[in-house]
């Protein structure tokens, strides 16, 4: 598909006036619009031709199910995910495992929301924070974040990501992956 773009003329100047005609010259070369090239995305019109405003506002709705962002089924592979629940404090949203571009691994939280307190860490494990991997502290009780995994984890290890404070061994909320 290709738009052009600039294609109205552009008002020459007028002449000022001399004393003495000269010879006429030759008009300048008007520039030849720029054309875009628009390769199909995983949008596909299935009726009548389209604005690209109609276009673009139909990529941006998310489809019942979907999660809103500029990541494709090509840009990353979801390898576990599951919704937090509580456990000892108000806790909800998606945690997500995906293979990045480049092949490395990210744990994100999306829509995340868990009561503040102090300490707070994201564990990966399997039953017991205590003995689990310590991903990072938490860097908000509310939003969505990602989170690089070391590009050796173990996946099969790890049935769950847990929002753990160690100093008082209390499990705030947690996500069963699969």
């Amino acid at each position: 598909m290709l738009f052009l773009i600039g294609c109205q003329p552009v008002a020459q100047p007028a002449a000022p006036a001399a004393a003495t005609v000269a010879p006429a010259a030759a008009p300048a070369p008007v520039a030849a619009p720029a054309v875009v090239e628009v390769t199909p995305g995983p949008v596909q019109p299935t009726g009548p031709a389209q604005s690209p405003y109609e276009v673009m506002a139909e990529a941006s709705t998310p489809t019942p199910g979907s999660i809103a962002g500029p990541t494709t089924a090509q840009d990353t592979m979801i390898l576990k995910q599951g919704e937090f629940r509580d456990v000892v404090h108000k806790t909800h949203g998606r945690a997500q495992i995906a293979r990045i571009p480049g092949g490395g691994i990210s744990l994100n939280l999306l829509g995340f929301y868990t009561d503040a307190g102090p300490g707070l860490t994201i564990v990966l494990n399997s039953g017991d924070p205590a003995t689990g991997l310590a991903v990072s502290g938490l860097t908000s009780n509310t939003g969505s974040y990602s989170y690089n995994l070391p590009a050796n984890t173990d996946l099969r290890k790890y049935t769950k990501v847990s929002i753990y404070n160690k100093k008082y061994n209390v499990i705030y909320g947690e996500a069963d992956l699969s």
